[in-house]
């Protein structure tokens, strides 16, 4: 289209919008066209693409999605950060991998990597479901380094009308070193680090929040956490490298941690794994997530993934506490039933499913009965309140 012709269409139409328009909302109109032409991304809220997000990606585990997204089937918002930080051995690159996956696959988005740990390796990735032909894999040392490659690389998106065709992963953050480090070392300068670090990695964060939600690019990036030295009490929140930025500058930061699951004590009741040979106890961990920043549902939800070394990531665990707590069911005696315990102890006319270790395997169930469910109540107790109901949020 000429772009004269196409400046006419514009012009007409906001002369259709001028008509019913009182004198006042007219002014108020005009106010508002500054903006547009400085910024032309500025528009109404209820037509904006940018600020709304409609995709979401899995992460390979139900409660996982639950607590980023509050969907089942939801998971990691595309177009967004999303922050995913823990301790060594907690699965981190795991999930990573699984996102980059069930992107390539069900969205149609195509992977670029920025390895700072030499830490993806084919095979690994194969596993986990990536097509590897199709994955840009960029292995980088400074943050300045990958903040320019990444920028650059948004900018031809946009240019390239390429928007929200890539996800973005930054594996891991906690080892980028920033170029006053390495200029340092060079020159055998022992100096300690002044806040530089820092300030770069707020840098790299910017250009992932704005360049990539203007592109639609989503981006998954890794930390690593640690505990402050300087704290008088121990906090269940830990510091990341990064500062400040790398908690809220995401739209969604998760923090892992770990604890081995021992098989000789679980008696079938999680897993059913067999040590394989020179294992003694550990077939696996039980990884445990809590939502520290969250722009979408309520955010200090915590929730429980099992990962069995020998056969992955179990999609399924830690539904049993959550459907528990959404009181979809309860318990009974040593079995289960559905809905939320009775006043009386003594009620057995709700229905019965048994014994968990019984019905933790039955997908049907599952997916027909208690998931639906559960969905449902997710969407009414983990939304924020309107205050429609007269109470006063603010000092609630």
């Amino acid at each position: 289209m000429p772009l004269a012709y196409g400046r006419f269409l514009l012009h007409i139409k906001g002369s259709c919008l001028n008509i019913g328009m009182t004198a006042e909302e007219k002014r108020i109109k005009s106010a508002l066209d500054v903006i547009d032409k400085i910024n032309p991304l500025a528009t109404y809220l209820n037509d904006s693409t940018l600020s709304s997000v409609d995709e979401w990606i899995d992460t390979g585990s139900y409660v996982l999605n639950a607590i980023i997204s509050g969907k089942l089937d939801g998971g990691v918002p595309k177009g967004r950060v999303t922050m995913l930080a823990g301790e060594s051995m907690t699965g981190k690159t795991l999930f990573l991998m699984k996102i980059l996956a069930n992107a390539q696959k069900n969205h149609g988005l195509t992977p670029v990597i920025f390895d700072t740990e030499n830490a993806i390796d084919a095979e690994s990735a194969l596993r986990c479901g990536l097509d590897l032909a199709k994955v840009k894999y960029v292995p980088c040392i400074s943050i300045e380094q990958t903040k320019n490659a990444l920028f650059k690389f948004l900018e031809m998106v946009k240019e390239k009308g390429l928007q929200g065709k890539f996800i973005v992963a930054i594996d891991s953050l906690g080892n980028l070193q920033s170029e006053i480090e390495l200029k340092r070392m060079t020159n055998d300068n022992v100096a300690p680090d002044m806040g530089t670090r820092a300030r770069a990695m707020k840098g790299l964060l910017q250009v992932c929040t704005n360049n990539g939600a203007v592109t639609g690019t989503t981006v998954i990036c890794t930390n690593h956490v640690y505990d402050d030295p300087s704290a008088m009490y121990p906090s269940i929140e830990k510091n990341m490298p990064g500062g400040k930025a790398a908690v809220f500058l995401p739209s969604v930061t998760v923090q892992l941690a770990r604890k081995p699951v021992d098989t000789n004590k679980d008696g079938g009741k999680t897993n059913d794994d067999q040590l394989a040979a020179g294992q003694k106890k550990f077939a696996g961990v039980i990884i445990r997530a809590l939502t520290r920043k969250n722009r979408f549902i309520m955010q200090y939800l915590e929730g429980e993934m099992y990962l069995s070394f020998s056969t992955g990531l179990d999609r399924y665990f830690g539904l049993l506490e959550l459907a528990k707590g959404l009181e979809v069911i309860h318990l009974s005696g040593k079995s289960y039933r559905m809905g939320p315990a009775p006043k009386d102890p003594e009620d057995k006319s709700s229905k019965s499913i048994g014994y968990y270790k019984n019905f933790r395997k039955d997908t049907k169930l599952w997916e027909e009965t208690l998931l639906p469910l559960m969905q449902e109540k997710m969407a009414a107790e983990w939304s924020y309140s309107d205050g429609s109901d007269g109470e006063d949020v603010l000092e609630e």
